[in-house]
């Protein structure tokens, strides 16, 4: 099982957010341009990662009609098993996507936010982490954390792809 995030993760947050600066107005004026915020891998990136036959988790924190209208625009949701948005913290989340698919062992938390996923990884220990690089952290914070960080999705593939075989 995948569960991923969004914001940061398969969407480039940071960038939209420079160019919509009055984000709820902006983001229905400049709909149209919401797909060009997709990093550029990310559609082959989740084709890949239906491959494998795994179920694919959505999992993106923040305001639900926000973050679906997005979700919507940039038409990824058609990858995913599970869209869940939520206001909660994503530990919380988790515990329950894990009982509803009832998997055990090889689930994969792509995640772009560090501490997040410590909170994710310290109640769900066989969770196996990835951190996508984002631009609010440093490189020494991602080093530090003692988990596997990469700075596109190409390479997070790359990674998945070694690890699975």
């Amino acid at each position: 099982m995948f569960i991923i995030d969004f914001d940061d993760t398969l969407f480039d947050t940071h960038a939209f957010k420079q160019v919509l600066t009055n984000l709820p107005e902006d983001l229905y004026k400049q709909s149209s341009r919401i797909k060009e915020f997709l990093f550029p891998e990310a559609v082959s990136f989740l084709e890949f990662l239906k491959e494998t036959n795994q179920p694919l988790i959505l999992l993106s924190l923040g305001e639900a009609n926000w973050q679906k209208t997005k979700i919507d625009i940039t038409g990824i949701g058609r990858f995913f098993d599970l869209v869940c948005i939520t206001a909660d913290a994503k530990e919380e989340v988790v515990g329950k996507i894990l009982n509803d698919f009832k998997m055990k062992k090889d689930i994969w938390f792509i995640n772009d936010k560090i501490e997040e996923t410590k909170k994710v990884i310290q109640e769900f220990p066989h969770l196996k982490p990835i951190l996508k690089m984002s631009p609010k952290f440093s490189v020494e914070e991602y080093e530090s954390s003692l988990m596997p960080y990469f700075s596109t999705l190409t390479l997070i593939q790359q990674y998945v792809e070694q690890q699975v075989k």
